[in-house]
């Protein structure tokens, strides 16, 4: 019943990516970790930047040619607030192409932006010629 629970337009994450490292054959699984140099975040309520030293996403390459995504950004809003936003997600090729399916949250002591401390939110992504750019939903609850 997915199609009635309402959502509305948080941002749009672009995030620029470096050369990812591999770490493969693994024991467990492959492994890629990819740091991000840096990116943008556009929406009607946030807006700001990725903060690229801290940031990563830690990537577990699964036997059925699937991704699963582990990442921790930091994002800085446009008035140099911080809040970080963690997410896992899967990766499934299509073809020539990727869409990623994330479930982000988010933590921050900002009084401004508290707010989305109580969010779940649900993007949805793709690779970009930097890197890969999410639309980012919030789920409404319906009352």
């Amino acid at each position: 019943m997915l199609s009635n629970i309402p959502v509305s337009f948080l941002f749009r994450l672009e995030a620029f990516i470096d050369q990812p490292i591999a770490i493969s054959p693994g024991p467990q699984a492959d492994r890629v970790i990819v740091a991000p140099t840096g990116g943008v975040v556009e929406g009607p309520a946030f807006n700001g930047e990725i903060v690229a030293g801290p940031s990563s996403e830690w990537a577990t390459l699964r036997a059925d040619g699937t991704m699963k995504a582990d990442v921790r950004l930091v994002l800085r809003s446009h008035d140099q607030q911080y809040v970080l936003m963690t997410y896992n997600g899967i990766a499934k090729p299509e073809g020539d192409s990727l869409t990623v399916i994330i479930a982000p949250l988010f933590e921050t002591a900002v009084p401004e932006f508290t707010w989305l401390n109580n969010l779940q939110a649900l993007g949805i992504g793709k690779p970009t010629d930097q890197g890969i750019a999410y639309d980012i939903y919030q789920i409404n609850i319906p009352e």
